[in-house]
């Protein structure tokens, strides 16, 4: 049972695990700072800022989840993953940099990674709307979304604005990057690792949202590794290569159990990623909180995580109870002779969701634990 000093942290917004002034002064800042000259007034104009093309539907390579041995009834796209394509430009990146490393994004937003080791490993979400007004344009576009919807295969939506461009930031000396890189040389293949061997930035798991689209925003040059690997229905891991600066993957994360590689060598690693569900409300839709919820993420507020949370869901039960009317009415005008088993099966399905969007937000007892125990 979760102490009433616990509630309080979760319920204020984690700031017990908010980023030391010294770390930001000592890691963060001087990258800011040389991004002094970027003006993060800009608007954001796909003509300039997006670098999608539709040639990247035949040049880059979707990988299909009949490929990957995973298909099943829920998905909602015949694509698994994209390897990586170009989707804003030098410009955009470096706009979105200069919002997002700035010193009151971080104070305020910012919060130690919850499988951080060194306590320089952060995540910033929820900023994107109000604090980072690029940014959050330049996902939110519907030119950005009908592209990350090209290449998903299926046509998308920002599941909430708080899954906006989320953050996350890890930092390494140049001593530390250049040790592991001569340490590494990445000790051969993945092949010969077993599941448990593969060091990891996250481990096994399948995401909390059905699609999610990743962008780099580092200098990935002197990078070595950080693939995402996936394990097909045969058990076989297959590598997804991870994205240069300004590129980014979409991967159909809720149905894919995957890890993201530790990469070494690099002194920043600075990645966005924003999450999807399929436009239409009728097609499956997944998503579980397990990996978001504030009682497992410090990055997640509590006053702001769980009301988009909720106003997301209501508007998809919306849409599917206006679907199960017209449908029922079209049937009737029509002709038909009333279903009463079809219209079950579909207010089940209904009660359904309504029920699996609250009981996504009781946590358990194992699940306070392991919050308090990252205290």
């Amino acid at each position: 049972m979760a102490t009433a000093e616990l509630l309080q942290q979760i319920q204020t917004g984690n700031l017990h695990k908010r980023i030391l002034p010294q770390a930001y002064e000592a890691q963060i800042k001087p990258i800011s700072e040389t991004l002094n000259n970027v003006d993060i007034n800009v608007e954001f104009d796909p003509k300039k800022h997006l670098a999608f093309t539709p040639d990247c539907l035949q040049t880059v390579k979707r990988t299909t989840m009949e490929e990957l041995g995973a298909v099943c009834d829920d998905q909602i796209s015949d694509i698994g993953v994209s390897a990586p394509f170009p989707l804003f430009t030098e410009e955009a990146v470096e706009i979105m940099r200069a919002e997002i490393l700035r010193e009151e994004v971080f104070s305020q937003w910012a919060r130690v990674s919850f499988n951080s080791t060194t306590g320089l490993d952060c995540t910033i979400r929820g900023y994107a709307k109000p604090t980072c007004p690029f940014t959050y344009r330049a996902w939110t576009h519907p030119e950005t979304v009908a592209a990350v919807s090209a290449m998903a295969g299926v046509e998308l939506e920002v599941i909430m604005d708080y899954e906006v461009a989320n953050v996350n930031v890890a930092m390494r000396s140049e001593d530390e990057a250049f040790n592991q890189k001569v340490s590494a040389r990445r000790r051969s293949s993945l092949a010969d690792k077993t599941d448990s061997d593969i060091p990891a930035v996250v481990g096994w798991h399948n995401d909390s949202y059905p699609f999610v689209c990743v962008l780099m925003l580092s200098d990935t040059t002197e990078m070595i590794g950080g693939e995402t690997l996936i394990k097909t229905g045969s058990g076989e891991i297959v590598p997804a290569a991870g994205p240069a600066k300004g590129k980014a993957t979409v991967l159909q994360g809720r149905k894919l159990t995957h890890l993201a590689a530790l990469p070494v060598g690099y002194t920043e690693r600075i990645t966005t990623v924003t999450s999807y569900r399929a436009k239409d409300s009728t097609k499956p839709e997944t998503s579980v909180l397990k990996t978001v919820k504030p009682e497992n993420n410090f990055g997640s507020m509590y006053n702001e995580f769980y009301p988009e949370w909720i106003s997301y869901r209501m508007k998809v039960i919306s849409d599917r109870a206006i679907a199960i009317g017209e449908e029922f009415e079209r049937r009737r005008s029509n002709g038909e002779t009333f279903d009463k088993d079809a219209a079950f099966e579909k207010l089940k399905d209904l009660q359904a969701y309504l029920q699996h969007t609250w009981k996504e937000m009781e946590v358990t007892d194992e699940e306070y634990a392991a919050h308090y125990s990252k205290k």
